[in-house]
């Protein structure tokens, strides 16, 4: 069998037009200048994310130049040495401001569609709001209730309306995420080490991560976002996972009282009502993550309209807290009132959950030991956040969204710093851009089409996308509503809210290639997925990768949840990046690295690995439809959200000039196994019933995708056995 592609250059498919973005992904990787974030910045109307693109393709050259060596030689790890400096001042935020303030009009005028703004509003505070409440709850059991549901949902409308504003990409949803919960419970504790009152003590640890924020903003470290690669987002998301399982099971198991407690006559025994709210509470955990779980895979159903399935995977979790809530007012489920609620003061009376002012002084029940020690929480923030807040960010200024107006993620980083400063001063705990919710809500925004392109294949293509400031403005502002709706939030039990933390932590590890690669040591040689970390690397060195991301993952685990300096699991996970470069570049061949730590991936492999994932562990199952898992929509965004936006992401519509079409050979080799195309009678050859015939390009479409890979190992086998076969005769 020859493989072979057409020679003439592809155009854009669709008969959609060329956007800047698409221009530079259609320009060979070789003819790219290499370029930092700051350094130099296109007019408006000639860039939305090329910046970030185009220094992820230089990395990308620097990589290709070096493939053909199968040595230990690791230079394809090294940057080039004409590349900018990494620190320059306010370079980044002059150019992000000239390319954005002559938009920020139109941000407010150009509208074409209300009714989308303002359907995308109540959609993301929708699935904002569920997930605040969730971490309300776990911070309110860390910090003692200092850090609740009110403060939670205050700071997020207060941060949202900053951003709003303020921002140069309002598009992106500002709130609390489960690492700043965990960040605020570890870090709890370390005021009363140094004699010091916990909110004056919060305020230093917010005014120095504020200034970090600012100063790095100002220098350009914005850039350092891309030194992380797929091996740290992957321990990352794990160890985020795990974390949330665990801390969902122990707040739903802890109030059973399994082992008893000592009572005041000195017995061991427990009131039957006490532990009935236990099992109660623990049923209800249960029934909200069964339901959500469920729902999380509606879209890809055979059940009902495709808009029935959408919206019973975009309001998931709505509908399980619903369900859940309904059901606890069952009754004699919740016997005497015992079953624990979310705690709020119904109806809110505007003031802190806990028995202070809303004002903090910063030198009362302080000294300067202590405001010198917050600076340690600070930059375990800064940390945090320079990963997350920009993972966000690029998420949600994703090439597929097709936006028009340019990024500004130095001057946004710059007012996320800002937003550090109310929190400090009102005691509030800081957050950043949500994932999945500002992606969710940059999707929410845009007109989107099913095309069928020249090779049959069913996409979904963005034509527009709403790009202005309303809508996330008035999803921070209806923060305030929630505020006023205390009395229904009261109903909700908090068994409800841990069986959604579990809900998430199980989402989060399906997915996860740590995982993947771990349950697939139980499989069998003949039954593993044809991925390319299967077929190219070792299975030992698999094992041996995996494993070590494993004790990674479970090191900064314990770390954080028990030790007392568990504060510095952002520090940890920051390690892991020189971790990465120089011990474990010197473990293992280059070769290998591409496969166990693939920072060149496109989204059309990640996806087919997926699918050949799924069908390794789903063989048969006629409840999925295959088609919603081939043109996935709200599910990409839970699981590996970390790794693909770390990756470079190039259009899925466009090819280089002399390059092979990626999306092509996936699909053809789709098409040869669903067509079960076979020329066993020497008449055919099933991918010229494709494909014309051209150019001869074996190698690059060995490294395509995983399927063409096997096709041509099938190929190679057969035509061996048909040598054999002949010479025997």
């Amino acid at each position: 069998m020859t493989l072979q592609v057409m020679e003439e250059e592809i155009e854009v498919p669709f008969g959609s037009s060329m956007t800047p973005n698409s221009i530079d992904a259609a320009v060979p990787t070789s003819d790219r200048k290499s370029e930092t974030i700051p350094s130099t910045k296109p007019p408006p109307d000639e860039t939305s994310t090329q910046t970030f693109d185009e220094q992820r393709s230089s990395n990308n050259v620097a990589n290709e130049n070096n493939r053909g060596d199968d040595n230990n030689n690791h230079n394809n790890e090294d940057t080039t040495a004409d590349d900018p400096p990494l620190i320059q001042f306010l370079t980044g935020m002059k150019d992000d401001l000239k390319a954005r303030i002559p938009l920020y009009k139109d941000d407010w005028m150009g509208v074409q569609s209300p009714l989308k703004v303002f359907n995308a509003c109540i959609f993301t505070f929708i699935i904002q709001l569920i997930p605040a409440l969730i971490f309300a709850e776990l911070m309110d059991r860390q910090t003692e209730g200092n850090f609740a549901t009110a403060e939670t949902v205050l700071s997020s409308g207060i941060m949202g309306i900053i951003y709003a504003l303020f921002a140069g990409q309002p598009l992106v949803v500002m709130g609390i995420t489960g690492p700043v919960a965990l960040l605020l419970g570890t870090s709890y504790g370390l005021a009363e080490q140094f004699d010091a009152e916990y909110f004056p003590f919060f305020f230093w640890i917010c005014v120095w991560a504020g200034v970090l924020h600012i100063i790095s903003a100002m220098i350009g470290l914005v850039s350092l976002v891309w030194k992380v690669t797929p091996f740290t987002s992957q321990i990352f998301e794990l160890f985020i996972a795990v974390t949330f399982i665990y801390s969902s099971l122990r707040d739903l198991i802890q109030p059973i009282n399994l082992g008893g407690n000592d009572t005041a006559d000195g017995t061991d025994e427990v009131p039957v009502i006490q532990r009935s709210a236990g099992y109660g509470a623990f049923f209800i955990g249960m029934i909200t993550c069964w339901i959500a779980w469920s729902f999380h895979f509606a879209e890809t159903w055979i059940f009902f309209s495709r808009p029935t399935r959408i919206f019973l995977t975009s309001y998931n979790t709505l509908i399980a807290v619903v369900l859940a809530t309904a059901f606890s007012y069952i009754p004699g489920f919740d016997q005497d009132g015992a079953l624990e609620r979310v705690n709020v003061r119904a109806r809110w009376d505007w003031q802190p959950t806990a028995n202070r002012r809303w004002l903090v002084h910063p030198f009362e029940g302080i000294d300067a030991a202590g405001i010198f020690a917050a600076f340690v929480p600070g930059f375990m923030f800064f940390l945090l956040f320079i990963i997350d807040h920009n993972v966000s960010s690029i998420l949600t200024q994703s090439p597929k969204f097709n936006l028009k107006k340019p990024s500004a993620y130095h001057w946004d980083f710059f007012i996320l710093g800002i937003t550090f400063f109310p929190c400090a001063i009102l005691g509030l705990p800081p957050g950043n851009g949500l994932i999945p919710q500002a992606p969710l809500h940059c999707r929410a925004l845009c007109t989107r089409e099913y095309r069928t392109d020249r090779y049959g294949v069913l996409r979904e293509v963005v034509t527009h996308c709403e790009e202005q400031r309303w809508s996330g403005l008035g999803q921070a502002a209806l923060m305030f509503v929630a505020l006023n709706a205390f009395v229904i939030i009261s109903w909700i039990p908090t068994g409800c809210l841990f069986g959604l933390l579990l809900y998430l932590g199980l989402s989060a590890i399906h997915g996860n290639e740590i995982w993947e690669r771990f349950l697939l040591i139980f499989v069998s040689d003949k039954n593993r997925p044809q991925i390319p970390v299967v077929r190219y690397v070792s299975w030992f060195k698999v094992k041996l990768w995996t494993l070590i991301q494993v004790a990674c993952a479970w090191a900064i685990f314990a770390v954080a949840q028990f030790a007392s300096v568990g504060y510095l699991y952002p520090a940890l996970l920051t390690l892991l990046v020189p971790f990465r470069s120089y011990i474990l570049y010197q473990l293992f061949p280059a070769n290998d690295l591409r496969h166990l730590d693939p920072e060149e991936e496109t989204e059309e492999e990640f996806h087919e690995e997926q699918r050949l994932v799924h069908h390794a562990f789903h063989d048969g199952d006629a409840l999925v439809d295959e088609e919603e898992l081939a043109c996935p929509s709200r599910a990409e965004f839970h699981g590996q959200a970390l790794k693909r936006v770390l990756m470079n992401h190039n259009r899925r519509h466009t090819i280089g000039h002399g390059e092979p079409d990626e999306i092509l050979n996936v699909e053809v080799a789709k098409a040869v196994i669903d067509m079960e195309l076979d020329d066993t009678d020497g008449t055919a050859n099933p991918l010229e019933v494709i494909i014309p015939k051209g150019e001869e390009t074996f190698n690059a479409m060995m490294k395509a995708s995983a399927s063409i890979s096997h096709l041509v190992e099938l190929e190679q086998q057969q035509q061996e056995e048909n040598r054999m076969h002949r010479h025997k005769d």
